[in-house]
């Protein structure tokens, strides 16, 4: 005699089972889409905070080196508009009455002569900031081509360098040569004190986008960082 009852077991069935994917994927896919926003977000405010950092280093290094420009005899200021593939990157040298010392190897203080330039990056085809820092020993005559070795790297990632100059009645300028200036008011005699702008400003564009930071804008899909510095005026100035 059979027992009756409802002992019967009973499993999932198909529908049920695919129901139950279904909801789990829509779970996880919520969950997923959610965690990869986070470290978008996490992501994009580290990027712009090194990008900000990068950028107010380069235009605190670029500002300190023209403060201590030599502004009486002996200084000199040369600046030169060049332009590479559409790009501007433009070279500024000068003679700085502070040299700064890298190494403890390096040792020697005084005068120095700063160069900055811009190349393209072999790889990515973007810009690398270069900052040559020679020491002027005295007797050393200044070299008025450029120097073999560019420097260490300042900035990297950039789009844009470029450098413009006011003059005293204050006419701007994208180009300078202290010596020349000089010279043209009085060609018969060589210059005490080197013809110099009242104004230099400094222009980096960076190649990442950001949002606004700060001493930051967007320019063109970059990021572009401004600095003015006025120059010392008087003799021995800086020194």
């Amino acid at each position: 005699m059979m027992a009756g009852g409802d002992n019967c077991e009973q499993g999932f069935t198909l529908i049920e089972l695919l129901i139950a994917m279904a909801i789990f994927a829509i779970v996880v896919s919520t969950v997923y889409g959610a965690y990869r926003a986070t470290f978008t977000v996490i992501h994009g405010s580290e990027s712009r905070m090194e990008l900000s950092r990068r950028g107010q280093v380069a235009m605190e290094r670029i500002g300190d080196d023209l403060r201590s420009l030599v502004a009486g005899p002996g200084g000199e200021l040369r600046g030169e508009r060049v332009m590479n593939s559409g790009t501007r990157s433009d070279r500024l040298t000068f003679v700085s009455a502070a040299h700064l010392a890298l190494s403890r190897k390096d040792s020697q203080a005084g005068r120095a002569v700063i160069g900055y330039s811009a190349e393209p990056d072999e790889k990515g085809g973007l810009l690398n900031l270069y900052r040559l820092d020679r020491v002027l020993l005295p007797g050393m005559e200044r070299e008025r081509e450029r120097s073999e070795t560019p420097g260490e790297i300042l900035a990297q990632g950039l789009k844009e360098v470029s450098f413009s100059y006011v003059d005293a009645d204050g006419r701007e300028t994208e180009e300078w040569d202290s010596d020349q200036g000089a010279r043209s008011r009085d060609p018969s005699r060589q210059p005490k004190e080197p013809e110099l702008p009242v104004l230099v400003y400094a222009k980096l564009v960076f190649a990442r986008s950001a949002e606004s930071v700060a001493e930051a804008e967007q320019s063109e899909g970059g990021v572009t960082f401004r600095i003015a510095v006025a120059l010392p005026r008087k003799a021995g100035d800086g020194e």
